[in-house]
């Protein structure tokens, strides 16, 4: 079952805080039970959402804001998909500014998913998510259709208009056509004035831990 193959790859990555100082955690279910596995220690852990710092905060762990670090030994979080490549798309959670920044400035990344995430391409399981300013919905709304890409706002219950990100971006979903490069269509969204992040993830994880529901696996670009 896919809770089990979670819990398996929360499991999996324990290790790979051996050594480490300050560490950034990411958002999502699979970093959930990454949190429920770990023990408040001596560590300062930096997260990415208002999520992760109430779970963090709620169980004892030293918390600290990403302004106030200038470093991460390592960096921890969870993926919407995985190709083989272990280029991934994140931010379906909403959270896709602050998980690149802080894996950018990681020294080691390290992503867990369940074996559901593994994909044969990126937008496999659906949209890469981008964060516009606010201000430049329309615009940015405007782009995307000169680029003939489809799109959705993505909403939540009782608010109207698009989700707003805890660093005050509206979140769009875009479809990945099924001849895209990643690297190119990146590019692209990137290009487009008013976006602030892409939820493409490429050449950034040093190691993926899979968790299946009898074991767990550990890929690196060597695998």
């Amino acid at each position: 079952m896919e809770s089990n193959a979670k819990r398996r790859a929360a499991e999996g990555a324990l290790s790979f805080l051996e050594g480490a100082e300050v560490v950034g955690i990411g958002t999502g279910s699979t970093i959930m039970e990454f949190v429920d596995l770990m023990k408040p220690d001596a560590r300062l852990y930096v997260p990415s959402s208002m999520e992760t710092v109430r779970a963090l905060s709620s169980r004892g762990f030293r918390v600290a804001h990403p302004s106030s670090v200038s470093h991460m030994d390592i960096y921890v979080d969870g993926a919407d998909e995985v190709d083989a490549d272990l280029n991934m798309i994140k931010g379906r959670g909403g959270a896709l500014t602050m998980e690149k920044l802080l894996a950018h400035y990681a020294r080691s990344r390290i992503f867990i998913v369940d074996d559901s995430k593994i994909v044969s391409r990126l937008g496999e399981r659906g949209p890469v998510p981008i964060e516009v300013l606010p201000e430049a919905l329309g615009f940015v709304e405007e782009g995307l259709r000169n680029l003939g890409l489809h799109f959705e706002e993505r909403t939540c219950a009782g608010k109207r208009g698009p989700l707003m990100s805890d660093t005050r971006g509206y979140i769009l979903d875009v479809e990945v056509p099924r001849d895209a490069d990643p690297a190119n269509l990146d590019n692209q969204l990137r290009s487009i004035r008013g976006v602030v992040e892409t939820g493409f993830f490429l050449g950034m994880a040093d190691a993926v831990v899979v968790g299946y529901s009898d074991r767990v696996r550990i890929l690196t670009r060597s695998t």
